[in-house]
């Protein structure tokens, strides 16, 4: 067989370095035991190839079609390494289509790779391709035949499984078992002897070329690729894993239980990737050490170049001292001479060779004294250009084989003991929460269905429980569960319109609940719903904005002050405000409702204090506030006109009464309000009951035409909202805005381009009217316009904040009298105005927006309002204080976080900005 050279300077004991000749026949002169083997040749050097191996590991769903065994035709997924894209896909997607890919016989040959029995004839080629070469060299076997023959068979197996697998199988082809298995089997070629492989029968050549650093580079690449070659071929051993029981994921769910079912696969595609990341590990590493020196044993070249020398010199004496010295030298050592003789090298079909004479130097004094191996390939001939020295390396080359066998081994047995540490912790970590989970799941399961069949009268239930797995049992608990609601839902009888007095006073009863202030707070609700409702035209005050000296551009923005209008002025932009946003009959349907609500609006008027901020001039900003937002917002899609009048009428009452002092000075002095709410929201208190005090009046009551329900719904939501202007609600506020915005924030971003002012976005509108929600809406309308004042432009937030400033600094002023703890935004001596404004917009103001933005982005002028007041605050700080560099970037980050995060709100719904909307 043909053979290749491979350069070797000394003959190392774990070198191989070889290169067949047609033979070797021992001469006259030779040197050498009576039981000596003929040298003869048809191959080349022992080879340690490349391993193939396949996507059939075991049941991992990974790695095998869905369709396996049972003909079903889907395409399976590789184990990760395939590509999904281009080609490679298109050739994959061919493959499944075509006909033959769902032909009986590919579905049979399909079902028999799945088969035990093939697998098993895989292991023992697998076993064959893994251990026969080395076990060749341990057992001395001095014969091409059997080995041969064997390897053979393993390599027709080998390529046969590649192509029917590459035909069968889509995930298969051009995956990383693929290409392993036709490394593999083409691999094969360097253990069969009349290929490329060694022969047994036939002594290697040491090489004595001058450029040995060449030789010893060219042995360190060949003995990588053997190693790596050898490590491929245990690509094969994943196999082995499916036969392993905690590795076995296809055993009948039916029988123990779908959590044991994923447990087995679970563990099989870990293992599979243990197995496959130590293969290419062990593949890989060796190709590292190529450019290394290796270590290499110059003595047996050395001993022939001083023996070649002597003879070449003429002094035969020296030459047989020199071998006896030699052979004393080896004695210590487990490769030894045993064998010399004088020839020649030769170079016979390109394969390198060495001739002894027979008529050569008689070197026949010396007699070696230990014997020749047991196989000729077991032979290292050292040469000169004159002398060969031939030794016995048996003992090191089944070292070397034996040492391979029990890397093998230890590399299958990591492979496995890791399997099956992947597979414990798997089973702790994930598989035993499971199978807690699915047995609760069976236990519910008897639980509903015995309760069901009770409610709905069905049978043979229970016999179906330990037949199913827990998936199968779960989607029946559902369905189970959907049954029972249906039927309980169906007991409770519903409020129809043709019912009499006497039917609804019988449902109350059995209910619990008022059925006739129910249906009608529902009517009402539908009612508000509607996008388009037909209003008679209210009676508003005869009064023009300009009379006032206020544009009605100016109304309809956030350019509106009411500081610089007079008392009359504001009370007639009230009365302007609440009549021309209710247009309905209930409210302002003749000429006494106008002037009771101009007698309303007057005696709110005096029931504001003179006080620099909480004055009624902060009421009108308020009212103007809220009649904004609400048209901003589309507030008639979701809010009752009750609803909405009842907000109007909360904001221009809201601080009625108002002392100029926070509710913590009330309490740090024990004032009487304070006492008589026990510190809980005391002014917010005061101005709900000095509210109702003014309605009580029947020459001021606005609510004077409700009816008894809904005054009712009109107090409480009128208390509800004025409670929560308390700043210590704030943070709970914000929380829930976030909230309702998380739970339904697909509903908010599918209707992102479908404006609630248009009537188009329904969904949302919804969302909004449900009784939670609703409540909320309404608190925040009013929150929110109270706060307002840094969202206005920027002189007229800046105005009305030194407003605020002065009432805090004549709190703290009061603080300092009465000598009491002055609270730090009250201190007129210590306080920085703009710094201040900084830190409120940053972490009160700023938060409830981005939150109210996010809801309504028809708000987003308010925001971008803010942030450039925060910005303006921040340059006047600055100018006033001079802060150091570091100072000013740090005031610099936080005046961005925050617009940033307002942008963020305002884009997240696809915000075209705040427009009139009104």
């Amino acid at each position: 067989g043909a053979g290749r050279r491979c350069g070797h300077h000394g003959g190392s004991p774990g070198g191989n370095c070889m290169a067949p000749s047609s033979g070797l026949e021992p001469p006259t002169m030779m040197v050498m035991p009576a039981t000596s083997p003929s040298f003869s040749s048809s191959g080349a050097l022992p080879r340690n190839s490349f391993a193939s191996s396949n996507a059939w590991t075991g049941d991992a769903q990974a790695q095998r079609p869905s369709g396996l065994g049972t003909g079903v035709k889907k395409q399976g997924t590789n184990d990760g390494n395939s590509l999904s894209l281009g080609k490679l896909a298109r050739l994959r997607q061919r493959l499944i289509n075509s006909r033959w890919y769902h032909s009986a016989t590919a579905n049979r040959l399909r079902t028999l790779f799945a088969g035990k029995t093939f697998a098993l004839i895989m292991v023992v080629c697998l076993l064959l391709a893994l251990f026969m070469p080395d076990t060749w060299v341990l057992a001395g076997v001095d014969s091409n035949v059997a080995i041969d023959l064997v390897l053979t068979l393993v390599m027709f197996v080998f390529t046969l499984e590649l192509v029917l697998l590459s035909l069968v199988d889509a995930a298969y082809v051009v995956s990383f078992f693929q290409i392993m298995d036709v490394v593999g089997t083409l691999s094969m070629v360097f253990d069969i002897s009349y290929m490329l492989g060694a022969d047994a029968t036939f002594a290697p050549l040491a090489s004595n070329d001058d450029d040995a650093q060449k030789n010893l580079m060219l042995l360190r690449a060949s003995r990588a690729a053997k190693i790596g070659a050898r490590a491929g071929r245990l690509s094969r051993v994943l196999r082995i894993l499916r036969f392993l029981p905690f590795l076995a994921g296809g055993v009948d769910e039916r029988r123990t239980g779908i959590a044991s079912m994923i447990s087995g696969r679970l563990a099989n595609l870990l293992a599979t990737r243990v197995a496959c990341l130590t293969i290419i590990l062990v593949m890989v590493t060796p190709l590292f050490e190529i450019l290394s020196f290796p270590q290499s044993d110059f003595s047996l070249q050395t001993w022939v170049d001083r023996i070649s020398y002597d003879l070449e010199d003429g002094r035969v004496d020296d030459a047989v001292v020199e071998l006896n010295l030699m052979e004393a030298f080896y004695s210590q050592y487990d490769y030894w001479p045993w064998a010399a003789c004088a020839g020649h090298p030769v170079v016979r079909d390109g394969i390198e060779d060495f001739v002894c004479d027979s008529d050569g130097v008689d070197i026949s004094g010396w007699q070696p004294g230990r014997s020749a191996p047991p196989r000729r390939a077991s032979t290292l001939r050292v040469h000169t250009d004159t002398f060969m020295v031939a030794f016995n390396m048996h003992w090191t080359l089944q070292l070397k084989s034996g040492l391979g066998i029990a890397t093998i081994l230890f590399i299958i047995i990591i492979m496995i003991f890791s399997s099956l540490a992947l597979s414990s912790v798997v089973t702790e970590l994930a598989v035993r929460p499971l199978e807690r989970m699915l047995g609760t799941v069976r236990q519910i399961a008897q639980t509903v269905f015995k309760f069901s069949a009770e409610v709905a009268d069905t049978e043979d239930e229970q016999a179906t429980i330990d037949s199913s797995n827990e998936m199968k049992l779960l989607e029946k608990v559902v369905q189970k569960l959907a049954i029972v609601a249906d039927l309980q839902t169906a007991k409770n009888i519903q409020a129809t319109a043709d019912m009499r007095d006497e039917d609804l006073g019988i449902l109350s009863m059995m209910q619990g609940a008022n059925v006739v202030d129910e249906r009608r707070a529902t009517q009402q609700a539908r009612k508000s719903l509607a996008v388009s409702v037909a209003r008679k035209k209210a009676l508003v005050p005869t009064v023009r904005l300009e009379d006032f000296g206020l544009s009605q551009d100016a109304f309809n923005s956030w350019l509106f002050n009411p500081l610089p209008l007079s008392k009359a002025q504001r009370i007639s932009l009230a009365a302007f405000t609440l009549g021309r946003y209710h247009e309905a009959e209930t409210f302002l349907s003749s000429q006494t409702d106008v002037q009771t609500l101009q007698r309303f609006l007057q005696a709110v008027e005096r029931g504001y204090l003179p006080v620099p901020f909480h004055s009624f001039a902060h009421a009108v900003d308020v009212l103007h506030g809220v009649s904004r937002i609400m048209s901003l917002i589309g507030s008639e899609n979701f809010l009752t006109e009750l609803d909405q009048f009842v907000i109007h009428v909360s904001a221009i009452a809201h601080d009625l009464g108002h002392p100029g002092v926070n509710n913590g000075f009330l309490s740090e002095v024990g004032h009487e309000l304070a006492l008589q709410y026990n510190d809980r929201s005391p002014l917010e208190n005061m101005h709900c009951a000095k509210l109702y005090t003014l309605v009580a009046n029947q020459q001021m009551n606005i609510f004077a035409k409700l009816t008894k329900e809904e005054y009712k719904e009109a107090r409480k939501n009128c208390i509800e909202v004025i409670l929560h202007t308390d700043m210590i609600l704030h943070g709970a506020m914000v929380k829930d805005l976030q909230m309702t915005y998380q739970m339904d924030q697909e509903v908010f971003k599918r209707m992102a381009d479908a404006p609630l002012a248009d009537g188009n976005n329904l969904a949302v509108a919804e969302v909004f009217s449900q009784p939670g929600t609703k409540m909320l809406v309404m608190e925040t309308i009013l929150h929110a316009a109270d706060v307002s004042n840094p969202c206005k432009v920027w002189d007229t937030s800046h105005a009305w904040a030194m407003v605020c400033l002065e009432e805090f600094f004549a709190q703290g002023d009061q603080e300092k009298i009465l000598g009491i703890p002055v609270q730090f935004l009250n201190d007129r001596e210590k306080l920085n105005k703009p710094n201040s404004q900084v830190g409120f917009i940053e972490f009160m103001i700023a938060p409830l927006f981005v939150a109210t933005i996010r809801l309504w982005p028809t708000l987003r002028e308010l925001g971008d309002n803010l942030g450039n007041n925060l910005a303006n605050w921040a340059d006047l700080w600055e100018q006033e204080v001079s802060p150091s560099d570091e100072e000013r970037k740090k005031v610099q980050e936080r005046v961005e976080k925050v617009k940033s995060s307002l942008n963020e709100a305002a884009s997240s719904r696809g915000a075209r900005g705040g427009g009139d909307g009104g």
